[in-house]
Formats: structure tokens, C-alpha cells, sequence
């Protein structure tokens, strides 16, 4: 029977100053950001809603989903850097909540406008609902 190496922990098998692994990668700590919008009704297409705190630079992306109650459209989350990064079009949900899980897992916060998360709307919202974002994200 042989033993077998994943990369990361062939890297920390051997490691050294050049092949120290990035925060978060292998012995991170889990956070999570739980954030809730309630609508008006009266917000605009194109309107931007910040969700949870700035993630820190190295952070990694590990799961998340979005759910979309009773508002209309279908809003893109992502950040200023890529505004569908994580949902692209996320449905409503009122039926069935939390469908929409995140893409874009495993990306790596590199402070290049990622930093804060943010859903942007597609299109005027016509009712007042609520929008719940949670995120899990890893951090040294």
C-alpha cells in the first residue's frame, strides 16, 4: 500500500521560505458572515447593496448562498471588480430559499476592488422583500 500526497500537503511536507502556502490555504481559520437587506420596493436598477465586512486580503472563498425573497429580478453578486462573480442572475426565492449557491469558490481576495461583497440589482425592484447573503470564507 502506497501513501500519497495531496499538492498542499506536499508543500508542507517540504517547506520552505519560497513554498509557504497562503492564508487560509491549509490551517485557516473559518469565518462566516451572515447579512440581511429588506427592500423598499423603491430601489433602482443598477442600485449596489454592500453586504458583511471587507474580507481581508488572502482570505479564500469556501461556500455561500444567497436567497432572494419576494423582490423581482434577478441581481448579480459579485464586488466592484467583477459584479457577478459569485451569482450571476440569482432567482427569487421565495418558494424554495437558499437555492442559489455561490459560484466562484475557492477565489482568493487580492484587494483589487474584491474586498466587499456587493449585489447589484438588474433591474427596478417592485416589491419589498428581503435578501440574505451568507458567506463562509477562510483566513490565517
Amino acid at each position: 500500500m502506497a501513501t500519497l500526497y495531496a499538492a498542499n500537503k506536499t508543500i508542507e511536507r517540504s517547506i520552505t521560505p519560497s513554498t509557504i502556502l497562503s492564508p487560509g490555504t491549509f490551517g485557516g481559520n473559518v469565518r462566516c458572515f451572515i447579512d440581511t437587506y429588506t427592500g423598499l420596493g423603491t430601489e433602482s436598477a443598477s442600485d449596489v447593496i454592500q453586504f458583511g465586512p471587507e474580507l481581508p486580503v488572502g482570505a479564500k472563498i469556501l461556500w455561500g448562498v444567497i436567497n432572494c425573497v419576494s423582490m423581482g429580478g434577478t441581481p448579480d453578486l459579485g464586488d466592484a471588480d467583477d459584479v457577478d462573480r459569485y451569482v450571476d442572475e440569482a432567482a427569487d426565492n421565495t418558494a424554495t430559499p437558499f437555492t442559489d449557491v455561490l459560484t466562484g469558490l475557492g477565489y482568493e481576495i487580492d484587494g483589487d476592488d474584491d474586498q466587499q461583497l456587493q449585489l447589484t440589482l438588474d433591474a427596478a425592484v417592485t416589491a419589498a422583500g428581503t435578501i440574505t447573503v451568507i458567506v463562509f470564507y477562510t483566513v490565517e
